[in-house]
């Protein structure tokens, strides 16, 4: 088994992704090999014949030990793929985070009764009001909110779940440190009420390109439904149903939502919630089916 510093230190090499990392490391425990320190497994590297590595030992030492520095200076877990308190749910999907960065209640990732609320970042004003309204009321029903942090529709479900003294978590595209220069408000808010700010990426790292794709996987990963406000064919929503569909998460969307020209990625039954009770009924569906799922594993 790999330690969780040695994930990190495969995660620095240049030329390893997370796909063949995870490659390696099935290699690793299909073989029960242990290693006494990080070169031994770059010479298990060497012997596998991966290619296109550019291994600078120092360099992924320094930056290492900046990672653990820092997320000890600033109170953020690291949650790896062999602990424990890994989030259930994520084990289930093939393209798993290897590392998580979490700042907050760990033990919500593994709370029962998770609904995701996503949509765009320019919404009407409709729809941000729906955002939170509905994730007020599922907080009413013991919902722990998901999204992803972004302005619109994903500030505005977070702040109605804070409204209604909840429990969210924010699946954020980048290191904390960097998020909390955006929303340092919301940041903190989420915090002191118990909830939780997740990143598989370390909190000194940028947001790039493909992370919001990546977050947008854990969104939905991490939920027991995905409710939809307002989104489009292409952007992260788009994204997180397709992700959803994937791992069979029940889908549903609200009245504020066109469904004009958007037919390739919701193909599915469309589901429309357009009152309290069809809400709560969505939220008792979705964690049942998790509840189920959970009960035949």
């Amino acid at each position: 088994m790999v330690s969780n510093e040695d994930i990190i230190r495969l995660q620095l090499v240049n030329g390893l992704g997370r796909k063949t990392i995870t490659k390696i490391l099935r290699y690793i425990e299909n073989r029960k090999i242990k290693f006494n320190n990080f070169p031994d497994i770059v010479k298990l590297l060497k012997d596998m014949g991966v290619k296109r590595l550019k291994i600078d030992m120092e360099k992924i030492e320094r930056d290492a030990l900046e990672i653990f520095e820092c997320c000890k200076k600033n109170k953020i877990k690291i949650i790896g793929i062999y602990d424990e308190r890994y989030p259930k749910r994520l084990k289930t999907i093939e393209d798993k985070p290897l590392i998580l960065y979490v700042d907050g209640d760990q033990d919500l990732l593994n709370q029962e009764n998770s609904i995701a609320i996503v949509g765009s970042r320019n919404p009407s004003q409709e729809g941000y009001e729906v955002s939170s309204i509905f994730a007020e009321r599922l907080t009413e029903e013991q919902c722990c909110i998901v999204s992803g942090f972004a302005s619109g529709c994903d500030e505005s479900a977070h702040n109605g779940c804070l409204q209604a003294r909840g429990k969210t978590i924010a699946v954020i595209p980048s290191g904390h440190l960097h998020v909390i220069k955006n929303n340092k408000a919301l940041y903190n808010m989420i915090i002191i009420n118990g909830g939780a700010i997740v990143s598989e990426l370390p909190p000194n790292a940028k947001t790039e390109k493909h992370a919001f794709i990546d977050r947008n996987r854990i969104v939905a990963a991490l939920s027991d439904g995905i409710i939809v406000i307002e989104g489009g064919q292409r952007g992260g929503t788009s994204h997180t149903v397709k992700f959803a569909n994937a791992y069979n998460k029940p889908v549903a969307y609200t009245t504020s939502f066109s469904f004009a020209k958007q037919t390739s990625i919701f193909s599915n039954n469309v589901e429309i919630i357009d009152s309290f009770e069809k809400l709560v009924n969505f939220k008792k569906k979705s964690c049942k089916k998790n509840l189920d799922k959970v009960a035949v594993q």
